[in-house]
């Protein structure tokens, strides 16, 4: 039985989802599905690989009147890239129908983007900036007919500076259902859900948080070359495919031009590419031409490509973190198990703690001998010294405390404990400069007895 008929879907929207071999919805449509099947304005806070695109798509093809053919739903995207994938979804899905969509990109001459429009289509997807230009600016569409609003990678489109064009947009479609979907939901996303969601809802996939599939791995450059130890990685690892993932798009080209002339077969994405060799190149990469592919964040961010076993982080994403978990995210998708493995120095040190502070589990190693070795963590030693000088300052408190407490609660007696604390707590302190002083001392006097220097 599949498990879709429980929502009371139509027969048409039933096949729909047999066609593409859907039997069991995943987390997020659980949660997701009741709410926009019953017309509620809502955004959604999941992970990519979710299965958060036919969220939207199955309560859309449920609503849609086929017989009106006026346009009935927009759905923004920031980038290109998206766009068109989410395009071919929604073609893919609504295949057996006789209806018309449209797509408008950027990195394509206007006039022709315009000549795709002649005829109103019922669904039109695309980027904030191109459909503003194209639909609204040129007077083209009228948008007081569309019933369904769908922004998906929500904070990518914050982040890319687009929210002035999706409020521009959202203005002409008051009477739409308003869906909205991220991975996070940033003040600013916070802002437009205020004005334009009549009585909103945030929903959240419980599991978004961390996929067990998922092994995280930190990868010590010990001083060496950085674009050898990416190679040593690559020679030792048996990826379906692997993401690179590098912070600048000079990276980028730097990482693509040093594996290609070590012979290893592999693409290229990032934003400052043409159209047309963006789109060939992830069309190869979909196409599985290529079995590593060297990515920039904002360009490969929401790209579906089918087997991604491993990504590897070049370096971590320090500016934004939460660039990681969409790295990581690309990996492990549908039920299959994958490795993020991220190269660190000591300078990373603070960004793996706030990384670790979110609930990443990282294990530490390297490949010796031709096998993966467990490490150690890199400031367990750290830990340790801090861990027993934290005991041993508890343990005198504990005492002070016990010392001051009376079976017969006299007055000031929560001062006085408190004071004894105070007390204990300057004593420790002192010992711990004393300490320290005496270490130096003692440093000084190994040197001056070797005949050292001071300075």
């Amino acid at each position: 039985m599949n498990q879709f008929e429980r929502f009371n879907l139509k027969e048409n929207t039933l096949k729909a989802i047999s066609n593409i071999h859907f039997e069991k919805p995943t987390q997020i449509q659980e949660i997701v599905l009741p709410y926009a099947l019953d017309n509620k304005n809502f955004a959604c806070k999941g992970k990519t690989g979710s299965g958060k695109t036919h969220c939207f798509l199955i309560p859309l093809f449920n609503k849609i009147d086929f017989n009106n053919k006026k346009l009935q739903a927009i759905i923004l995207l920031p980038t290109r890239e998206l766009a068109m994938q989410t395009f071919l979804t929604c073609k893919e899905f609504f295949k057996d129908c006789d209806i018309k969509i449209s797509v408008l990109t950027g990195g394509i001459d206007t006039e022709r983007e315009i000549s795709k429009i002649n005829e109103t289509p019922l669904i039109l997807i695309g980027t904030p900036e191109k459909i503003c230009e194209v639909a609204i600016e040129n007077g083209l569409l009228n948008l007081s007919s569309v019933e369904t609003f769908i922004i998906d990678e929500a904070d990518m489109t914050l982040e890319m500076g687009f929210l002035n064009e999706v409020d521009k947009i959202a203005s002409l479609c008051k009477n739409a259902q308003f869906m909205l979907f991220s991975a996070t939901i940033p003040a600013g996303i916070r802002q437009f859900i205020k004005k334009y969601f009549k009585m909103p809802l945030i929903l959240q996939d419980y599991k978004d948080n961390q996929n067990d599939q998922i092994e995280h791995i930190l990868y010590p450059i010990k001083g060496n070359d950085k674009n050898d130890v990416l190679l040593h990685i690559i020679n030792h690892i048996q990826p379906y495919v692997c993401l690179i993932f590098s912070n600048t798009k000079e990276n980028v080209e730097k990482i693509y031009t040093f594996l290609q002339n070590a012979n290893i077969n592999c693409g290229i994405i990032h934003g400052d590419l043409s159209s047309r060799e963006r789109k060939s190149n992830i069309k190869r990469a979909l196409d599985g031409k290529y079995q590593y592919i060297v990515c920039s964040d904002i360009a490969a961010r929401g790209i579906d490509i089918d087997g991604v076993s491993h990504v590897i982080s070049y370096d971590i994403p320090k500016n934004n973190l939460e660039f990681y978990t969409h790295r990581a995210g690309r990996a492990g998708r549908n039920s299959l198990t994958g490795q993020c493995i991220t190269l660190y120095t000591k300078e990373d040190y603070e960004a793996i703690k706030k990384l670790e502070s979110q609930g990443i589990n990282f294990t530490f190693k390297q490949i010796k001998n031709d096998i993966w070795v467990e490490e150690k963590v890199f400031d367990s030693r750290n830990k340790r010294k801090k861990s027993a000088a934290n005991d041993e300052l508890q343990q005198k408190i504990n005492k002070a405390v016990r010392m001051n407490k009376s079976k017969k609660v006299k007055p000031n007696y929560k001062k006085k404990v408190k004071k004894a604390i105070d007390d204990v707590k300057r004593k420790h302190r002192r010992e711990i400069i004393q300490n320290d002083i005496n270490k130096r001392i003692k440093q000084r006097a190994i040197k001056r007895s070797r005949g050292e220097s001071n300075d």
